[in-house]
């Protein structure tokens, strides 16, 4: 069986969510979002792993961004789409060499220092923050350094030997991080329960309404929005939704075959179920 790719090193959030969705796998770590996709192009992988959205900190864009890059480039129905969503909760942790008296710098990725932007300012306001490519990153530069400090999970402590100073970062709001499943049709599918899209549209007053309106008025509530700009055109913008629902229900085969006609773009890059794991 062919390895499946995550992003980050092994101990990151995307480790882990790899491991609970295919425990039985042979894995294989991607340090960039960017690498994962392009190896999954290049027939190295039948599915990465890589996170979407981080209940803080918003959609990951770099994901996003290759997802509207798969959706616009293909020329075709895109044969790797989302095939899954996987739910976790996650508990960050401050990491640290044993030892550690005063942290001056803390690495960790973009997501955990948006959830934690105020316990840091309240515990740690002197401290430099460094934004890395992952957690697992974060943990393994926090290990190499006196005097510095990670934000990650449980799962970093044992690999890279360090001391725990708080399990409490950020543990004032609760954190969820949404990972996705991205490739070749799954061998065993539960029913799709969402549908995601990106579209481009006419450069005129209310054409993103026009689109929205058409998921209102059947019932299909939208879960996620994200714009981008589109290089070259100014003030107009790439579009990737996700709503509830999926074909074959008349509601969902209605939306998409209007929302087509008023759009100058539209390519469906995933209908799968969300998994809560």
């Amino acid at each position: 069986m062919a390895a499946i790719g995550y992003f980050g090193k092994e101990g990151s959030f995307t480790h882990v969510a790899a491991l609970r969705r295919f425990p039985k796998a042979t894995l294989a770590e991607c340090p960039t979002v960017e690498e994962a996709f392009a190896r999954l192009e290049a027939g190295e992988f039948p599915h990465i792993v890589v996170p979407i959205e981080n209940a803080s900190s918003g959609i990951i864009t770099n994901t996003a961004d290759q997802l509207m890059r798969l959706a616009i480039t293909e020329g075709e129905p895109a044969k790797l789409l989302i095939r899954e969503a996987l739910a976790m909760r996650v508990q960050l942790m401050l990491l640290a060499r044993a030892g550690t008296k005063e942290v001056r710098k803390i690495y960790s990725h973009r997501a955990p220092f948006d959830h934690s932007r105020a316990w840091l300012a309240k515990h740690f306001p002197q401290a430099e923050q460094v934004i890395v490519e992952s957690t697992s990153e974060a943990a393994a530069l926090a290990a190499k350094e006196k005097g510095c400090a990670a934000i990650a999970g449980q799962q970093a402590v044992e690999r890279h030997h360090l001391a725990i100073l708080s399990r409490e970062v950020g543990a004032e709001v609760a954190n969820q991080t949404t990972f996705i499943v991205v490739g070749a049709p799954l061998a065993r599918a539960a029913k799709a329960t969402h549908t995601s899209l990106v579209f481009e549209l006419p450069h005129k007053p209310g054409s993103l309404v026009a689109v929205l309106q058409v998921l209102s008025k059947r019932g299909l509530n939208l879960t996620k929005i994200l714009s981008r700009p589109i290089p070259g055109r100014f003030e107009e913008y790439r579009f990737m939704i996700e709503f509830a629902g999926a074909e074959p229900t008349s509601a969902v085969v209605e939306a998409l075959s209007r929302i087509r006609k008023i759009t100058t773009f539209c390519g469906v890059i995933g209908a799968y179920p969300v998994r809560r794991i």
